[in-house]
């Protein structure tokens, strides 16, 4: 069964979960943060949820979903194995994606770097 992130071609506007992003990204006091969580609480399997602390992680500035997309697809899916694997390990339930076990692994990591410390103290 194909996945988001099996999709041929990279992810952009005409994608339904882009152009929803998009639009919530339009009213008053959403951004990228907030745009990504509500989606990511609708469909876990479908989207991964963008934050500072993520993104510093990641390196990726303003956008990641097509970096995250093609870090799921690289090496036969290797990264997407391992984070099922740790979600077993963690005893979680199946019904928590790899995705959100990413979420929460990459969060976690820069968080305890000191990442994303300087993003919050502006908010």
């Amino acid at each position: 069964m194909g996945t988001w992130f099996d999709e041929p071609d990279p992810l952009g506007p005409g994608w339904p979960a882009w152009d929803l992003e998009t639009a919530l990204r339009t009213l008053p006091g959403i951004g990228q943060t907030k745009a990504t969580k509500l989606i990511a609480r609708k469909r876990p399997r479908l989207y991964p949820i963008w934050d500072s602390v993520v993104s510093q992680v990641l390196g990726t500035e303003r956008a990641h979903l097509n970096p995250v997309r093609e870090a799921l697809r690289a090496e036969d899916r290797a990264l997407h194995h391992r984070l099922e694997s740790l979600r077993k390990e963690a005893g979680l339930p199946e019904e928590i994606s790899a995705l959100r076990v990413f979420d929460v692994i990459a969060w976690m990591d820069g968080k305890n770097r000191g990442l994303g410390e300087r993003a919050d103290q502006e908010r």
